[in-house]
């Protein structure tokens, strides 16, 4: 494309051709069937010459005319279809033979232009698993543009590293170390540099996700529901959960480790296609940070879930993927084919902890996650026969209209996965009652790490007391 351009501006030496670390897709014209159908008829070689801007430049700015014509080359580049639906308005939108682009008023086209914006973000949003709401507006232009940027959790990342070693720099600390050699020669060193100064830290030390944990009810402050691509025919149900069983769900989970419940509710007398979620209950389970162990046998209470029907149930997760992970599929399959009281349309809400905030959607198993999901015995990430597409995503919406209802087991404690694990069994018995579940941190849940206090009182290391009747 620069050869002709170059040769095209021999007569004008003042203006000189530079590269651009913008990322422009002009390979998207290519998508057009104007010029596609041209190509295809082309019988020998030939050069033509196309106005991108049409006749934009009667009524509009050029600095308009290529912010325009950027927003429609990368939402072609973005999503070829959709992008052409946003371009036809209605039916009697037409091309002009000599033009490339729909003929448009300026009030149509300012809708167009909109739509392709948020086709554009929304893209870049599920690619890097960003909420556009988050996004500044320089980040929405060098988007736009096709300018490199990080997502906005490493940007801040990158400058508290940088923020850290300014400081680090400006305060030097002397460290004296006094040692003694084999000849019995004492050593004094003294040491500005970091060398050997560091404490090792884990970011798997339990210490350190347990005060984690308890910065989890600020993430409920933005809570995204996602329902792209949702599924829409005659027999699908819309699902409503309450926020105060959300609340109290993410409040008792953790941030790596994931956490699992049974979902229970019943339909309105009004609309037998909407499914409302009045209970969360609460069952021993073993969790990591890919899955989480459930057991084999569902709650019973005659009470309590009366007249209430088992819709399915609810998981944490640190990723926010658009599909269910193998390891989801293969557990809902295994529940629905050992309990006929989970139909077809028992789904599986996904709460993601996405970067300061929480992302909810719905899935339903298709009848080709259902058949491979209950034979799977791989538990690894990627089994074979495993497709995306084996789940789908139902519609969900969150409500603060109606409430709902937490059940524990007898006894409060539910997590198997840090301190009890040797107690863990599939067939573990357990009954319910009504009450807060226990955060996941909670002391019952790793009664070893108060064990060490009680040793301390009555063994080698306790204190030296001095006796003053002895």
């Amino acid at each position: 494309m620069l050869d002709p351009l170059e040769v095209h501006l021999l007569d004008f030496p003042n203006i000189v051709i530079k590269g651009s670390e913008l990322q422009l897709p002009f390979q998207a014209c290519m998508k057009m069937e104007k010029f596609g159908d041209l190509i295809l008829r082309a019988t020998q070689p030939q050069m033509v010459l196309f106005n991108l801007y049409d006749d934009w430049l009667k009524s509009i700015s050029s600095y308009t005319a290529f912010s325009r014509l950027i927003l429609l080359l990368r939402g072609l580049h973005v999503n070829n279809e959709k992008a052409k639906i946003i371009l036809r308005p209605d039916k009697s939108t037409i091309t002009e033979a000599h033009f490339v682009w729909p003929t448009l008023t300026d009030d149509e086209w300012i809708k167009v232009e909109v739509a392709l914006k948020d086709l554009i973000l929304a893209d870049f949003g599920k690619r890097n698993s960003v909420n556009i709401a988050s996004l500044t507006n320089s980040e929405i232009r060098d988007i736009i543009l096709g300018q490199e940027i990080a997502a906005p959790s490493i940007q801040r990342q990158q400058m508290a590293e940088l923020e850290k070693s300014t400081e680090a720099q400006s305060q030097v600390t002397a460290v004296q170390t006094q040692t003694t050699n084999v000849h019995g020669d004492t050593l004094q060193v003294v040491t500005t540099s970091n060398y050997e100064q560091q404490v090792f830290s884990s970011k798997s030390d339990w210490r350190v996700r347990a005060i984690s944990a308890t910065h989890l009810p600020l993430r409920l402050q933005h809570i995204y529901v996602s329902n792209d691509d949702v599924k829409d025919d005659a027999g699908s149900f819309t699902y409503v959960i309450p926020k105060n069983i959300l609340r109290a769900f993410v409040t008792s989970s953790d941030l790596r480790t994931q956490v699992g419940a049974f979902l229970y509710g019943t339909s309105p007398p009004d609309n037998k296609q909407v499914k409302e979620i009045k209970a969360v209950v609460w069952v021993p389970q073993r969790g990591n940070n890919n899955n989480v162990e459930l057991p084999s046998a569902l709650p019973k209470e005659d009470y309590l879930l009366k007249d209430l029907e088992p819709l399915g149930w609810i998981k944490t997760q640190a990723l926010d993927l658009p599909h269910l992970t193998p390891t989801d599929v293969s557990t809902q399959a295994k529940i629905m084919a050992e309990h006929s009281e989970w139909g077809p349309n028992s789904i599986c809400v996904v709460t993601s902890f996405t970067p300061g905030s929480i992302s909810l959607s719905a899935h339903s198993l298709t009848v080709a996650g259902f058949e491979w999901g209950r034979k799977n015995t791989d538990n690894g990430p990627n089994p074979p026969g495993f497709n995306p597409n084996m789940s789908e995503r139902v519609q969900l919406l969150l409500s603060d209209r109606i409430l709902g209802m937490t059940l524990v087991p007898e006894g409060k404690v539910w997590n198997y996965g840090i301190g009890l694990t040797q107690m863990w069994n599939t067939n573990i018995p357990y009954s319910i009652v009504l009450d807060t579940p226990l955060t996941f941190w909670a002391e019952q849940h790793r009664p070893a790490s108060f064990l060490t206090f009680a040793n301390l009182e009555g063994g080698e290391e306790s204190a030296d007391v001095e006796n003053s009747f002895a």
